[in-house]
């Protein structure tokens, strides 16, 4: 009888979950100026951060020190890379990674709030971003 509750219980359990893939996975080899992505080496600090800017809104020139993966999460936006003269734009549900050690600056495109997810990764106490004109 014991074998009997056993079995019915083993059956009546439902089967794991398993994970799901959401979309196609985003691979990204190159900064928006065509560098390679390279993670600086040793101990990292990992920050996530938020952002919006307003409709008409303008990240000031600025430029990264190591590598940041930005997501936009709504709105359009143009990033213009100073150093280089190239301009892209990116819209909600895109990737990137900013490019490293060029100055770039951005504005809000269209009549929607930009608001971005940013992923910095560098070495405990040092910046992530450095304004051109502080």
């Amino acid at each position: 009888m014991r074998m009997l509750i056993l079995a019915a219980l083993t059956l009546a359990a439902p089967a794991a979950a398993q994970p799901v893939t959401l979309g196609t996975p985003v691979t990204i080899d190159a900064t928006l100026s065509g560098q390679p992505v390279r993670a600086p080496s040793g101990d990292l600090r990992v920050t996530i951060t938020q952002t919006q800017l307003p409709v008409g809104g303008k990240l000031a020139a600025h430029k990264h020190p190591y590598p940041r993966v930005v997501q936009v999460l709504a709105g359009r936006l143009e990033v213009r890379n100073l150093d280089t003269g190239q301009t892209r734009q990116a819209k909600a549900g895109d990737w990137m990674v900013d490019a490293v050690d060029q100055w770039h600056e951005a504005v809000v495109v269209g009549d929607e709030p930009v608001r971005l997810m940013t992923i910095d990764q560098a070495p405990p106490g040092q910046p992530v971003t450095i304004m051109r004109n502080p």
